[in-house]
């Protein structure tokens, strides 16, 4: 596990100029906020971005070992996205989520002078992205069947109509006032205005049983606001989003500069499921990736894929992430391989292997992620060390604007 200085120099040098020219290419497209929409990008750990991206996503694989790889990945919507702006609306996230399912790479092969070896290409299909909010049905029914939201809009329209019998212009103000703050602050139900609490209460009373959780809400020796009420209410569908199921499944191919094209074809499907209790902080994923690999026999001189390998690689991902925000700050990835041989063996290779793995992943900044993977072969005894970098630009929920 050693590079040369120049190596190194070269290492960083092609990854800072690739950084700035996708940071700069990602700034030109709309950066306008989304107020509303839930999306989970920003609670997806760093493990399942690797297994499907959301908008762009940059890495440099094996930077300590001799088959060093740069591989581009996005999906047919950022691409849409990067050429039309207008498409940044939510209606559009939610109408184009088909294509977001979808990610296809790019990569280069280099050998250890950092000369092209090669090239690679591959697709990805979302089987099942729960992770999305925008595609998730589990989400969107429970928003749209919230109690909570369906007392809020009756309400707000009660208290509009009542707003419209006052005949002084400034009370009519001061009362439109005290319906932000009730709907739209934390400013908790006791402290607002004597008149305003009144006129609530006479609504509540009048509709008997049915404003039950904004009449709780409003009683109580702490009473709290409806915005706080609401802030828990996306809490809990954040926290179920981390342990949502994302499930995939890919074809990608290798064709090296001295093998001819489709010489290394693997199928490949990954399962990434979020098993500890939801809450704020850490957390723990299932991962299990399993693929077949089929390769060009090298000891015939006719060109086939002959060699045939299988591997299944079950794992556990844990997540340390920031109490502010949620998101992953440094994962570490337990898993064990086990590879089959279908075909005819070469000379002293086993048919049966096993290795066990460990993945660092730390966050460096933004959303560049610094992995660091170990194989141990408990039969040779031998270790194996990979370094790699990734960087994943522009989260679709700091492109995306509310739609009209």
């Amino acid at each position: 596990m050693h590079i040369a200085k120049a190596g190194i120099l070269k290492t960083l040098t092609i990854t800072t100029a690739l950084f700035w020219a996708m940071k700069s290419w990602g700034q030109t497209t709309g950066t306008s906020q989304l107020n509303t929409l839930l999306t989970a990008d920003s609670l997806v750990s760093g493990n399942a971005k690797d297994v499907l991206t959301s908008f762009f996503r940059l890495s440099l694989d094996h930077l300590i070992g001799d088959d060093k790889q740069l591989n581009f990945a996005s999906n047919p919507f950022a691409i849409m996205l990067k050429s039309d702006p207008s498409l940044a609306m939510d209606r559009n996230y939610y109408k184009y989520r088909v294509l977001r399912k979808i990610n296809f790479v790019f990569g280069l092969k280099l050998d250890s002078a950092y000369r092209f070896n090669g090239f690679s290409s591959g697709i990805t299909y979302a089987l099942i992205n729960k992770r999305d909010s925008s595609t998730s049905a589990l989400l969107f029914d429970s928003l749209r069947n919230n109690e909570l939201a369906k007392e809020v809009d009756s309400l707000s329209i009660e208290l509009n109509n009542y707003t419209n019998t006052i005949q002084d212009i400034n009370e009519k103000k001061r009362f439109h006032k005290m319906m932000h703050a009730f709907f739209e602050t934390d400013i908790p139900f006791n402290k607002l205005d004597t008149t305003f609490r009144l006129a609530v209460k006479k609504i509540i009373n009048a509709h008997s049983g049915y404003y039950k959780q904004i009449a709780e809400m409003s009683t109580g020796l702490s009473p709290y606001s409806i915005r706080e009420q609401e802030n828990k209410m996306y809490n809990r569908l954040k926290e179920g989003i981390k342990n949502d199921l994302l499930w995939t499944a890919g074809i990608s191919d290798t064709a090296y500069t001295s093998q001819f094209f489709f010489s290394n074809i693997v199928f490949n499907t990954e399962l990434v499921k979020g098993i500890s209790k939801p809450g704020p902080g850490s957390n723990i994923e299932f991962d299990v990736r399993s693929y077949l690999n089929l390769r060009d026999d090298t000891l015939t001189k006719r060109r086939d894929l002959q060699r045939a390998f299988f591997c299944i690689d079950p794992g556990f991902n844990y997540v340390l992430r920031n109490r502010n925000n949620d998101q992953s700050i440094l994962e570490c990835k337990l898993s064990g391989s086990y590879y089959h041989h279908l075909g005819s063996l070469y000379k002293n290779e086993l048919r049966d292997s096993l290795t066990l793995n460990a993945t660092l992943r730390i966050r460096v900044i933004g959303d560049v992620w610094i992995p660091l993977e170990i194989k141990y072969d408990p039969a040779s005894g031998a270790v194996y060390g990979y370094l790699d970098v990734r960087a994943n630009f522009y989260a679709l929920g700091h492109l995306l604007k509310p739609g009209k």
